[in-house]
């Protein structure tokens, strides 16, 4: 396994509060494309692609709007998803492009048959709650066909990490609006089960199951929306703290920086007054809350 003394030792401390970045994540990614191993570039690849997702939806939902918008994706173009929409709507040899293996997958099964089902076009219900229906397919896809079965500890952990978090919001907003929680789980394990029929306040889930199950109970109750997203990063930034913290040169530390990188840059838009405010508040009692949380789950894994 490669090591990285130089690359790692060069990098600015980073904080959970921080406002101001050192560097892009974009930048950060181009240094390393001189840097990692192409194995390792291939890792952090995997977790780029989880951000690119919602720019696929976001096309296929409205392309018009989606060429227009500020932000554009960073690993693929637009023009990329016309030309291999129409190959394979044709049957013809695909162009050449950038998309792993489940975007294909994804597009031929969710996208191209649609498109050529009549009833599905005149199902109202279905159409209004396609681009919804779309974006969990994309992420059962990424999820389950690249993601969690990347060969690599840290990234298969991180990216149950996110789709637990993301399934279990969709059982609590699902139990809320009275929907079929079976529509929106992604996944088939004992954990997805449980979450897709159990009616107890936390899914009948113990922290053997998944350790973070009391922490998301207790944002779930959160009202505030930003308040609400804002707890669940400090949640993810523990995490990978606690996951790098005796593998100080390994790719898997300059992973989670380039995740850190981004959960900063999800907040320095914000106004500063409000933003501060609240977050630190946060800061001071979550983190507390989820090292605790932490600590008592490496308790177990000892015994």
């Amino acid at each position: 396994m490669a090591k990285y003394y130089a690359t790692i030792s060069g990098l600015p401390n980073i904080g959970v509060d921080d406002r101001k970045l050192p560097f892009s994540s974009e930048l950060f990614v181009e240094e390393l494309r001189e840097v990692l191993t192409s194995g390792d570039f291939k890792l952090l690849e995997v977790l780029r692609w989880e951000r690119e997702n919602r720019f696929l939806i976001d096309y296929l939902e409205s392309p018009e709007k989606a060429l227009e918008a500020t932000e554009q994706p960073q690993l693929f173009s637009y023009e990329e998803v016309a030309s291999v929409m129409d190959a394979l709507k044709k049957g013809t040899k695909l162009p050449k492009h950038h998309f792993p293996a489940y975007i294909i997958d994804f597009l031929k099964d969710f996208v191209v048959e649609k498109d050529e089902d009549d009833d599905v076009q005149d199902d109202e219900e279905e159409v209004r709650m396609w681009p919804l229906r779309l974006e969990d397919k994309l992420a059962d896809y990424y999820y389950t066909k690249f993601a969690l079965p990347a060969k690599n500890q840290f990234v298969a952990e991180w990216s149950r990490l996110n789709l637990d978090i993301r399934n279990v919001f969709a059982a609590f907003t699902s139990r809320n609006l009275g929907w079929d929680p079976k529509d929106y789980i992604v996944g088939d394990s004992e954990v997805e089960r449980k979450l897709k029929t159990s009616t107890a306040t936390n899914f009948g889930l113990s922290e053997e199951e998944m350790e973070y199950i009391a922490a998301l109970t207790s944002v779930q109750n959160e009202t505030d929306i930003t308040r609400r997203e804002r707890m669940l990063d400090v949640l993810k930034w523990n995490w990978l703290e606690e996951r790098v913290f005796d593998r100080t040169f390994n790719v898997e530390t300059i992973l989670a920086y380039y995740l850190q990188l981004r959960i900063i840059e999800r907040w320095t838009e914000l106004n500063e007054k409000t933003g501060e405010e609240t977050f630190r508040s946060i800061v001071a009692t979550l983190k507390k809350e989820s090292n605790d949380s932490l600590n008592e789950f490496k308790r177990n894994q000892k015994k």
